[in-house]
């Protein structure tokens, strides 16, 4: 699995240049602001999986 970055910055176009914390909000887990936990975006580069794993800030 190879780390493709933040799980927020895939939202849409600005995402990368908003707020961490804002985006946090936003982001569909309900305690990545509070837990300090960011989701990141994992990719299988011989199947294409995509796989969300939380990383300790």
């Amino acid at each position: 699995m190879l780390e493709a970055g933040r799980l927020i910055d895939f939202f849409d176009d600005y995402s990368p240049y908003m707020e961490i914390d804002l985006m946090k909000l936003e982001d569909g887990y309900p305690d990545t602001n509070s837990g300090q936990k960011c989701p990141h975006l994992y990719r299988c580069p011989a199947c294409h999986h995509d796989e969300v794993i939380f990383i300790k800030e």
